[in-house]
């Protein structure tokens, strides 16, 4: 925009140079305005390509969640066909001992954890043969407990289950056996992770 000043020739020149003034004004506020909408705010925390933030998170790693977590990370993957086990598995798990978990008897990386429980038509179950039943896996009996807001602990323990007679065909537990195991899970980095194994 061309501003010729002899248009203001016959203007008082205060009102002349208030009209310059506001008009400088509008054209630098314009600029400004443009140069500030093509930059992020100052403020801004700018996340690296392929960093999880705590809105992609999924709703199972809210920390009410624990129950439908765990359930996740157990099938090793959720509903969306997400990968759940390597994912939230510490990079160094503590192993401990069962009966006083303040006592660290090593560590294990990552990839070599052999999380041994799993879900066999909705039963909580270890991939090993049974030698109780002669099935191809072990039921266990699972208890999860609640520590406090960022820890839960998952008790287990090789069970067997019998039929009830009288029942149309529901199971109870009949009896526990062997040496009862536990793995704690702890909230980091906006979802649960499993942290330690106790034996």
């Amino acid at each position: 925009m061309v501003i010729k000043f002899s248009q203001f020739s016959t203007l008082p020149p205060v009102l002349t140079m208030t009209i310059l003034v506001s008009c400088m004004g509008l054209i630098t506020g314009c600029r400004n305005s443009m140069i500030s909408n093509l930059l992020p705010p100052a403020d801004a925390q700018i996340q690296p390509k392929g960093m999880v933030t705590a809105s992609s998170l999924p709703e199972y790693c809210s920390p009410d969640e624990y129950r439908t977590f765990f359930e996740h990370f157990v099938r090793g993957q959720d509903y969306q066909g997400n990968e759940t086990r390597l994912t939230y598995t510490a990079d160094i798990i503590e192993v401990r001992d069962y009966k006083n978990p303040s006592y660290l008897i090593g560590t294990l990386r990552k990839k070599d954890d052999e999380f041994s429980i799993d879900l066999r038509d909705y039963r909580w179950v270890q991939l090993v043969p049974s030698p109780v039943d002669n099935s191809p896996y072990t039921r266990l009996q699972i208890d999860l407990i609640r520590m406090n807001n960022n820890t839960f602990r998952v008790n287990y323990i090789k069970a067997h289950y019998a039929y009830d007679p009288k029942g149309e065909g529901e199971e109870y537990l009949d009896y526990t056996y062997g040496e009862p195991g536990a793995y704690i899970f702890e909230h980091r980095n906006g979802c649960w992770n499993l942290t330690q194994k106790l034996q």
